[in-house]
């Protein structure tokens, strides 16, 4: 018998590189549709995960803040650290006083704002010269809803500057007080000896002159450059004219204003032109004419 010959199986066609299947496409696209829902999960799961967190700390935060041993602690350092002039208004005074009273507010660090010693108050507006009254009321911030110290301030009012080396301003009854930086004061100038000065100043020749110019009329006052008293024999007046020097005895002021005035509007409208009249003498004393 003849045998027949094997016929041979045909070899399985390779995959074309670069195709995918049905399948494997249909598959591949499924996937990538719910890609962003898994996202959106994961990233909901890790919001759920952080806001947990957040409310764990704020409650931990809360408990340790308003705790009686942390409250105790911020008060202590309040009275310590904090400056007391944050919940002080002080009105009615200029910067330079507002500024000084200030300062000696907050050297009262062992007392806590909202329970101010008023005596303690005082004793540090005491230390201020330029400080003639104090009024301190304790009243509620209409905005804040928070109490505050309300201080109304008086200061001095300066009639005169006083010169003995040293230039400073005092009120009517004497009280010296600094001058204010950049300030132009127009205010006779009184000349003292220095030997003399004391914590007050002697102002006893300044009102008599001052009193006394009211019947003379506003502008007599005005027009006083110097008043110098540094000499005990006599008071020199000088007017701001550069007119002359007028001398005075202490004892004999009051009644020779008036002569003074009529004298220097007679000299000012005459030829005459004396340096110094002194006046101490009935028959008045003429030196040195210009």
């Amino acid at each position: 018998m003849s045998k027949k010959p094997m016929s041979k199986k045909p070899a399985a066609k390779k995959p074309m590189p670069g195709r995918i299947g049905a399948n494997t496409r249909k598959r591949m696209e499924e996937a990538r549709a719910q890609r962003p829902g898994a996202i959106a999960r994961l990233a909901g799961r890790i919001s759920k995960v952080v806001a947990t967190a957040t409310i764990v700390a704020a409650a931990g935060f809360a408990v340790f803040t308003y705790s009686p041993a942390v409250w105790a602690k911020a008060a202590e350092t309040a009275k310590t650290t904090k400056k007391l002039s944050a919940n002080v208004r002080i009105v009615k005074c200029g910067k330079q006083t507002q500024k000084l009273l200030e300062n000696a507010l907050d050297s009262l660090l062992r007392y806590d704002t909202l329970s101010f010693d008023r005596a303690e108050i005082l004793r540090a507006a005491a230390t201020i010269p330029e400080i003639e009254k104090i009024g301190i009321k304790r009243a509620r911030c209409w905005a804040s809803r928070e109490k505050i110290t309300r201080i109304k301030i008086t200061e001095r009012e300066p009639v005169a500057l006083v010169h003995c080396g040293n230039i400073f301003l005092v009120d009517k009854k004497g009280i010296r007080f600094a001058v204010r930086p950049g300030q132009f004061y127009d205010l006779p100038l009184l000349v003292i000896d220095d030997r003399t000065l004391q914590d007050t100043v002697d102002m006893k020749i300044f009102n008599t002159i001052r009193k006394t110019s009211r019947t003379l009329g506003n502008s007599f006052f005005q027009q006083i450059s110097q008043i110098d008293v540094s000499d005990n024999s006599a008071v020199n007046l000088l007017f701001k004219s550069g007119e002359a020097e007028y001398v005075v005895g202490y004892e004999d002021i009051e009644n020779r204003l008036p002569h003074i005035k009529e004298l220097r509007e007679r000299l000012l409208e005459g030829p005459v032109k004396p340096v110094r009249v002194d006046m101490r003498y009935r028959s008045l004393a003429f030196s040195s004419t210009q």
